[in-house]
């Protein structure tokens, strides 16, 4: 399934887990958020016994940028948001953040949340994410973090 959005030379797609897309993705999530820490590349298993819903942004065949949430209860969190550092700057990271905010509208969600490393706030707040309480060190990566939040509106659904 195509996004609504998408750039001269990529798109966004739904994936899933199990998939060749997905595995592709789960590499380019070790490589942007992890590898550059020396962690171990098993932080990128789903193994939280929650279900995610996963979007890609593609290059032809090839996954060049990611996010997920959790649309479960009353959870509307994303996560592990990244595009490969030879494909930043053209949107993709801002476009998977709308389709993100727009399913999120869809399933009956008003605020959707995410725990941004500190170097990325300002990144978020452009998208309309504000910053609430202290800074906290992520307990998978040890890096700086700030729980940033965002309201949804009917405004938010993408059409296409």
């Amino acid at each position: 399934m195509s996004a609504a959005e998408s750039g001269a030379e990529w798109e966004l797609r739904y994936i899933e887990p199990g998939t060749p897309e997905y595995a592709q993705a789960a590499e380019l999530r070790y490589e942007m958020l992890y590898a550059h820490l020396g962690l171990p590349r098993s932080l990128i298993e789903d193994s939280d016994g929650r279900r995610y819903v996963h979007i890609a942004a593609f290059e032809d065949e090839r996954v060049v940028g990611y996010a997920r949430i959790h649309l479960e209860g009353g959870d509307s969190q994303v996560y592990q948001v990244c595009v490969g550092e030879d494909r930043r700057g053209l949107g993709m990271a801002s476009a998977l953040m709308r389709e993100l905010a727009s399913l999120a509208v869809r399933k009956g969600r008003t605020e959707i949340s995410l725990h941004a490393r500190t170097h990325a706030i300002g990144f978020y707040e452009k998208l309309g994410f504000a910053a609430e309480g202290e800074e906290f060190l992520s307990p998978r990566t040890g890096t700086p973090h700030r729980v940033m939040r965002r309201p949804l509106a009917v405004d938010d659904v993408r059409l296409g």
